[in-house]
C-alpha cells in the first residue's frame, strides 16, 4: 500500500483511456455506460486527453478515438517486446498446425494480458486482440501462470484478489479449492478452462512460458466447445501445450 491515497481523477483517466483503447471510437453515453463516471466528468476527461494528444474527436461524429500517441505509453516494454519477437514465428507455426487460436499472455496484477492472438473478431464469443484484459482466475491462461509462481507469490497475488468485487474473483475467496485446482495444473503441466466466463463458449488448455525458472507469461489453445469433447481435447492437445511453451521458453 502507497503512502498517499490514489488520485481519483487521475484513475478516472486511465479508465477512459482504457476503454477508448479496446472498444475503439465511442460517444460519451457509451463511455458513461461503459465505466459508471458521470458523463459531465467524463467530457471534462475527453477534452483533457484531447488537449494532450491522446484522443481526437472523430471528424463529423461526437464519437472519440485514441491517437498514436498512445503507442509511446507502452515504450518502457522492451521485455515484452523482445519476447513477442522470439514468440511470433513459433506461435505461428504452431497455429498452422493446431487449426485453432492460440494466445500469448501476460500477467497484470489482477488479470491477463493478451500480447499476441490468432482469434478472429467475435470469434468464440470473445473478441480479444492484442491489449485485451482476461480474467485471472477464470481462464487456463490466468491458472497456468499462476500455478507456475513461487508459493509465496502466489498467496500474495491471490490476498489481492480477494477483496475484489465480481465473480471473476469469487475463486480468490475459496482459496482452498483453488490451490487444489492450481496444484492439478503443476501435477499435468497445463491448465484447462471449460466455457468457464459467461462471455465464451470455448475451452481453453494452457501453459506457462517459463525462463530462469520463473513464469514470464503463458500460453493457451482455444476451441470452439462443439468441436470435441473436453477429454479429446485434452487429450490432443495437452502435450503440445507443454512443447509449445518450452520452446519459447528456451527461444527467450
Amino acid at each position: 500500500m502507497g503512502s498517499y491515497e490514489p488520485v481519483a481523477a487521475l484513475l478516472r483517466g486511465l479508465d477512459v483511456l482504457h476503454c477508448l483503447n479496446e472498444r475503439g471510437p465511442m460517444a460519451v453515453g457509451q463511455i458513461h455506460d461503459e465505466t459508471g463516471i458521470a458523463k459531465p466528468t467524463v467530457v471534462r476527461i475527453l477534452e483533457t486527453l484531447t488537449y494532450a494528444g491522446y484522443v481526437m474527436m472523430q471528424p463529423g461524429e461526437r464519437r472519440y478515438a485514441v491517437t498514436a500517441k498512445v503507442l509511446g505509453l507502452s515504450n518502457g516494454y522492451e521485455a515484452q517486446s523482445h519476447l513477442l519477437s522470439v514468440a511470433g514465428p513459433i506461435l505461428e507455426r504452431h497455429r498452422q498446425a493446431a487449426g485453432w487460436p492460440i494466445e500469448l499472455g501476460i500477467f497484470d496484477a489482477d488479470a491477463m494480458v493478451i500480447l499476441d492472438t490468432s482469434r478472429a473478431p467475435g470469434y468464440l464469443s470473445v473478441n480479444t486482440k492484442p491489449g485485451s484484459r482476461v480474467p485471472l482466475l477464470r481462464t487456463a491462461l490466468g491458472r497456468a501462470y499462476l500455478a507456475a509462481l513461487p508459493e509465496s507469490e502466489l498467496r500474495m497475488v491471490l490476498a489481492s484478489l480477494e477483496s475484489k468485487p465480481g465473480p471473476d474473483y469469487d475463486a480468490a475467496r475459496a482459496p482452498k479449492a483453488l490451490l487444489s485446482q492450481l496444484a492439478s495444473t503443476r501435477k499435468h503441466g497445463y491448465a484447462m478452462a471449460d466455457t468457464e466466463s459467461p462471455l465464451t463458449n470455448g475451452r481453453a488448455v494452457a501453459c506457462a512460458v517459463v525462463y530462469q525458472g520463473r513464469p514470464v507469461a503463458s500460453v493457451n489453445v482455444v476451441v470452439h466447445m462443439s468441436a470435441m469433447p473436453l477429454a479429446a481435447f485434452e487429450r490432443e492437445y495437452g502435450h503440445s501445450i507443454k512443447e509449445l511453451a518450452a520452446e519459447i521458453g528456451a527461444a527467450i
